[in-house]
């Protein structure tokens, strides 16, 4: 019995010295999680766009109507670009619609974040119609993000595709770029948090279309040239036939009128003149200088009649015909390749 009651004393003595120190052992520290380190330098941004559909030009509002998708892809989980960026040459903006294929950043096998939008809308586009009906143009769209600079995010390609199916009537549809440049502001836009002004990564997307330049020659320039053609056949009739010489020349010029005002309606109003109004310029030119040789024709006719002296070497040519027909022809088309040369040298000069 006495053995018995040692044993349970042992026990008892055993658990209370075993509490205290139980109750002496630390807890085990709960985990806290820690802020991610801060990014330093610029996060590369990949942006890509696939061109759907260009709807309409309008030359007249220096705009145009495309539809396109746009996505981004980047790893740094303190920018989300697809929530920050804008269309920076926008047209209209109440007219533009956007949709997005995802509500959030979708995760990307590279550990990656991925979104993808739809634009619809008008685009400003900066047209020149100096070498019209030759003329090229480039529709721009340009992106950039609002909230952070080129110090903290940076474009980088990812890719530039364009719908095969896409048809601009009366222009031809080149291949599209995507270009990425720093864009500087000369202005902090009243920051005083960040009162430097610094340069943000903007992505260009280029896409270059021309007229047809057969198209250009048999609806602008073949007209023109058939009308001075006319006028050139009143050099051909005798000259004892001057109403029909001078009604030639004058419904010439009547047409060449008409031809231009119908040309210029389709073309917006701009302060320089264009290739095609210097070869009107020099149509009428043509037509007032064959208008000129009937009138010295019909004055050398009757001094002949009247005195029935010779004509000279350059009666004969003020008299018309043939010869005098093909020289001021010839006198033309140079003029007219000259004014075709320089205007089309400086828009290529221009362009580079």
């Amino acid at each position: 019995m006495k053995a018995f009651l040692r044993f349970l004393a042992f026990i008892a003595l055993a658990i209370g010295l075993g509490m205290p120190m139980a109750a002496q052992q630390p807890a085990p520290a709960t985990p806290v999680e820690q802020p991610l380190p801060a990014s330093t330098g610029p996060s590369t941004v990949k942006i890509g766009l696939y061109i759907n559909d260009i709807q309409s030009i309008d030359l007249h509002n220096y705009s145009y109507v495309a539809d396109v998708y746009v996505w981004f892809r980047d790893s740094d989980p303190a920018i989300v670009p697809g929530s920050s960026f804008e269309w920076m040459n926008m047209f209209a903006p109440d007219d533009h619609v956007q949709t997005a294929t995802y509500d959030v950043p979708q995760p990307q096998p590279d550990g990656s974040e991925y979104q993808v939008f739809r634009h619809q809308g008008p685009f400003a586009a900066k047209f020149s119609i100096l070498t019209y009906p030759f003329d090229n143009h480039k529709l721009t769209i340009e992106i950039e993000d609002q909230e952070w600079d080129a110090g903290r995010l940076v474009y980088a390609v990812d890719e530039i595709a364009m719908n095969h199916n896409i048809e601009l009537p009366g222009f031809i549809i080149g291949k599209p770029t995507l270009e990425i440049v720093n864009k500087p502001y000369p202005t902090a836009f009243g920051d005083l948090a960040n009162p430097t002004a610094a340069p943000y990564s903007r992505a260009i997307v280029s896409i270059p279309i021309s007229r047809p330049i057969l198209s250009g020659i048999t609806k602008a320039l073949l007209p023109v040239f058939i009308v001075v053609l006319v006028a050139a056949a009143a050099l051909l009739l005798s000259p004892s036939h001057v109403e029909a010489r001078v009604g030639l020349s004058i419904t010439a010029l009547l047409t060449l009128v008409a031809l231009q005002f119908s040309a210029m309606a389709g073309l917006p109003e701009v302060g320089y003149l264009l290739m095609i109004d210097q070869v009107y310029l020099a149509s009428y030119g043509f037509v007032l200088l064959v208008v000129a040789l009937l009138v010295m024709t019909t004055r050398q006719e009757d001094k002949v009649q009247d005195s029935g002296a010779q004509d000279s070497g350059a009666d004969v040519v003020a008299r018309g015909g043939p010869l005098t027909a093909l020289l001021a022809v010839l006198l033309y088309a140079a003029i007219i390749g000259v004014v075709l040369w320089a205007n089309l040298d400086y828009a290529a000069r221009a362009a580079v």
